[in-house]
């Protein structure tokens, strides 16, 4: 019986394809709280305002080796505004969370903080059902590097609460605006923070 390759192939591909695909799982996208048109108002103790727009949320699958015959396929989200808000990309080991928000000055250091969401679920939230997440450096190659940022405190609800960086300079989020309403305000506000005196 003769075996006829081209039927063959591609369906060896797609069975393949689908066996090697690491997905988000419906956990994993619980942490990413943030939809489209989203507007987030962040305040420094230095009296200082700075608001971001979530303009997109984008969930792509790529290869995570193109050369391979018969690549494992991984699944990034990406949430942006004018500049890379969050990512949440999926692995063999677990999924990961990168927070890549900037805020204020663009002389501030920040270094890159990628934890597995696994990690995550294992750490203990304050009374605010905040996480407090030290800013540590993922990569070896950049890891002898001085960051600026100390803490992230996150939360699955709100996502990005505070950045705290060296010399107690922090930001703090002040509002979080859904279709035209402080949704923040209907469980508090995050303590207002009072400009220091020059």
């Amino acid at each position: 019986m003769k075996i006829n390759i081209r039927v063959i192939f591609p369906i060896a591909l797609l069975f393949f394809s689908c066996e090697a695909y690491n997905k988000l799982s419906k956990s994993d996208l619980e942490w990413q709280p943030y939809k489209e048109g989203d507007k987030l108002i962040f305040e420094s103790n230095r009296g200082e305002l700075d608001t971001i727009q979530i303009e997109e949320i984008k969930i792509y699958s790529n290869p995570n080796d193109p050369l391979a015959v018969f690549p494992k396929m991984r699944q990034t989200l990406f949430v942006i505004g004018e500049r890379s808000i969050l990512e949440m990309r999926a692995g063999e080991n677990g999924s990961y969370i990168e927070f890549t928000v900037r805020l204020g000055s663009n002389n501030l250091k920040y270094p890159n903080v990628v934890l597995n969401i696994k990690e995550m679920n294992e750490m203990n939230q304050d009374q605010n059902n905040q996480y407090k997440i030290e800013a540590k450096e993922y990569y070896d190659n950049m890891k002898d590097r001085v960051f600026d940022l100390r803490y992230i405190y996150w939360s699955k609800k709100w996502g990005y609460m505070s950045l705290k960086f060296k010399d107690n300079y922090e930001w703090h989020l002040k509002s979080f605006i859904r279709d035209g309403k402080n949704i923040l305000g209907k469980i508090g506000k995050v303590s207002s923070i009072k400009p220091k005196k020059k």
